[in-house]
């Protein structure tokens, strides 16, 4: 059943969009979530409305503690570094640390106590000449939001997750990760769809659609944008979607994240159902394959590499661009300086993507992974 708000109910939206403080965002939640009519199609989203007032309450008390107690403090952000970041989560005792110290140059404390680690730490593993930052994270702490949202907040700018599960029983251990995530408005692993939303340049209102909604002209998804109070904004959307799908993507709080599984498990041969995420089962720390993992991540994360090389050259660069899977020959050339897209004239393209090695391409040609470019203006 669609969600089919009445226009009260967008409008109250459009205010929590302009709220500008948390104070004023919580009492805009609120009268959002009393103009939210109450049957079996809203329910998902009135349950994801409660928990955005709760935990925005929580939040402010918080924050009112710590303006009391002290001026200052440590940083739980983690400043993104080299090409993807991965954040790891998992229990207590799961052994996330001891895979970050295995996998990068990080050192992290851990032991058989639990919750050693309570500040994020960083550390880079080169896959490929892909450089994937792994961030530790304090353990999930079952019933404790405000533990629990330091982990959130990370997993949410991240670009993909890596659940570290080490009980007896990994698929009741990956269950309760997932419905605790899930509550918090991240889902694991790639929708059919992406939806974005910035400001407009034009300060007008702007919807482009690469794909399809199922059900919706274009007219009409104009006409939801509208009722929903969007201006000055881009609404761009990518692959397929109900209209119901592309509805409650655009009014709640809700992200997909690209995800992993590594299993400590000795059942090295087992097979899991980790609801179509890859997996990777590791029968000790010995055992720990850095390439493997490292492929695993790059190849959930929906992104390619493309190496360039000048005219006339011979060799290619050492270290490729990583780029999103579709990027095209022109989006190449803006990536290396906006002068070149703008004298662009054709390129040559070595690689899985042409016909035969050195295939001469125009701008619009979808490049593939492991992909050499040379650009010619």
């Amino acid at each position: 059943m669609p969600v089919n708000l009445p226009k009260e109910a967008r409008v109250k939206y459009q205010r929590v969009l302009e709220a500008k403080t948390k104070e004023e965002k919580l009492r805009a939640l609120q009268e959002y979530l009393s103009s939210i009519p109450k049957h079996k199609g809203t329910e998902n989203l009135v349950a994801q409305v409660r928990h955005q007032i709760a935990t925005l309450k929580k939040e402010i008390e918080r924050e009112k503690e710590v303006k009391k107690r002290i001026t200052s403090g440590p940083s739980y952000n983690v400043k993104k570094e080299g090409d993807l970041q991965y954040v790891l989560i998992g229990f207590t005792k799961a052994g996330k640390s001891l895979l970050l110290n295995k996998l990068t140059n990080a050192k992290t404390d851990f032991g058989e106590r639990p919750y050693i680690t309570t500040l994020p730490i960083a550390g880079t593993l080169n896959y490929k000449g892909v450089l994937i930052q792994l961030v530790d994270t304090p353990s999930l702490m079952k019933g404790n939001d405000d533990w629990n949202n330091i982990i959130f907040n990370l997993a949410r700018s991240a670009d993909g997750l890596v659940l570290v599960l080490g009980s007896k029983d990994p698929v009741n251990e990956f269950n309760e990760i997932r419905d605790i995530l899930l509550e918090n408005g991240i889902i694991l692993g790639n929708r059919r769809f992406s939806l974005k939303v910035y400001r407009s340049p034009t300060k007008k209102l702007k919807l482009i659609l690469n794909g399809e909604v199922i059900g919706a002209t274009e007219a009409q998804l104009h006409r939801m944008l509208i009722d929903y109070q969007f201006r000055d904004v881009v609404v761009e959307f990518y692959g397929k979607a109900t209209m119901e799908e592309f509805e409650k993507a655009l009014i709640s709080n809700v992200i997909s994240k690209p995800a992993i599984v590594v299993v400590r498990s000795t059942e090295a041969s087992r097979h899991f159902n980790f609801e179509g995420l890859d997996y990777i089962i590791i029968p000790s720390l010995d055992e720990i394959k850095a390439e493997e993992i490292g492929k695993k991540i790059f190849e959930s994360s929906g992104m390619i590499r493309v190496y360039t090389k000048e005219p006339n050259e011979e060799q290619h660069s050492i270290k490729p661009l990583v780029v999103k899977r579709g990027t095209t020959a022109i989006e190449i050339a803006e990536i290396i300086h906006r002068d070149l897209a703008r004298l662009f004239k054709y390129a040559r393209v070595w690689g899985k993507s042409v016909n035969y090695p050195g295939e001469k391409v125009g701008p619009k040609h979808v490049l593939e992974d492991g992909d050499i470019i040379e650009i010619r203006s």
